[in-house]
């Protein structure tokens, strides 16, 4: 109801294994694409793309409140969150030259917000995979691929028969992480953002100080002057936030404000209103991390940010990166769901998180 004034009850369609090595086609090579575990389980280290002490991901399911007062039971987690590595295609321009590795945060909404969550994380991941341009040394070529795929992708979701995305769909944020072997400092981020889903890098600034928090995606509320310009302009209507009970600002398709009460302005699916003004082409930003000063990036869904801002989000994380990811992903997301038990009482929303720690994420790399 938070994100959609339209909400559903389906149950998720089976999910596939995603956790094992994959053997690519057409050109790509095999990977490792792990989705974003429920939180308390763990996996085996062998099907990990990377060591749990430099990413962690954990994804943790929402509640909702039960028949009796005080009763709450699980709701289904329409959140999705993915690591791939190694990635990218296997021939092609500088296929030696770059190392490249992708992380996803995706929060599905609607009745089935799971289904397309679900869809877009593994069609998005393909897709880009597929394009050799992925690998040009031409920044605005890169961001051109990411913006066409995920286009693409809500093109397709359209089309299919297997979802229904009038009334459903998801935020995505999408960072593509390259780096190169000739200069082993550096790395270079290509962050596609759809929805208020969020990516912020930690950054050392000097020593000393605490950590600032860069944030490399904005939301894309429908309030923001642009976003509501664009919106208007295509015939759509914005309602403000709700003063009284803290409710976002939502997109209508008539001023009576009947449907759909979407609580973003970009996203993949809501199709209903993609006819004025609601987009799924991404906001894309490059960012060159210096791997001596950059620290580190989180990556999560609104269930994160909607109780903890940026930079003490990245405190909480930092109290525990240095020596495990995981555990700093699993704090991270611990306390956003106190957050939401104080604010909400018997509602949490789906929340999931990816933290990556730069130091040592392509040490492999350097070794071979």
């Amino acid at each position: 109801m938070r994100r959609l004034s339209v909400s559903g009850n389906d149950k998720p369609e089976s999910t596939p294994d995603v956790g094992t090595p994959s053997q690519g086609t057409g050109g790509r090579r095999a990977r490792r694409m792990s989705m974003s575990p429920e939180m308390g389980v763990v996996k085996p280290l062998a099907l990990l793309p990377f060591p749990p002490e430099v990413v962690g991901t954990y994804s943790c399911h929402g509640v909702e409140p039960g028949v009796k007062a005080g009763e709450t039971h699980a709701k289904i987690n329409q959140d999705r969150g993915c690591v791939c590595y190694p990635f990218g295609p296997t021939d092609g321009p500088n296929v030696n030259r770059f190392v490249n590795a992708l992380f996803c945060v995706f929060d599905g909404h609607g009745a089935v917000g799971d289904k397309v969550s679900h869809y877009a994380m593994n069609n998005i991941q393909k897709k880009l995979e597929e394009k050799h341009e992925i690998n040009s040394d031409d920044d605005d070529v890169v961001k051109r691929i990411m913006e066409e795929v995920f286009v693409e992708v809500d093109t397709e979701l359209q089309k299919s028969p297997d979802v229904d995305a009038e009334l459903s769909g998801t935020t995505a944020v999408v960072c593509l992480c390259r780096w190169e072997r000739a200069n082993p400092d550096c790395a270079k981020l290509f962050v596609a953002n759809a929805g208020d889903s969020r990516a912020v890098m930690a950054v050392k600034s000097k020593p000393g100080l605490l950590l600032k928090a860069d944030d490399l995606t904005e939301d894309q509320k429908p309030d923001t002057p642009a976003e509501m310009r664009r919106i208007r302009q295509k015939g759509g209507y914005v309602s403000p936030p709700e003063e009284e009970w803290g409710g976002p600002a939502r997109v209508w398709l008539d001023a009576s404000m009947t449907l759909p009460g979407l609580a973003m302005a970009r996203s993949i699916g809501d199709h209903l209103v993609g006819n004025i003004g609601v987009i799924a082409k991404p906001e894309v930003t490059v960012k060159m991390v210096d791997l001596k000063k950059d620290l580190f990036m989180v990556m999560a869904s609104d269930g994160v940010w909607e109780f903890i801002d940026s930079q003490p989000a990245v405190e909480i994380i930092n109290n525990f990166i240095e020596a495990s990811a995981t555990d700093a992903c699993t704090r991270l997301i611990e306390t956003a769901a106190a957050k939401w038990r104080a604010e909400e009482g018997d509602y949490r929303d789906d929340i999931t998180a990816v933290c990556v720690r730069f130091r040592d994420l392509f040490d492999q790399e350097k070794s071979a």
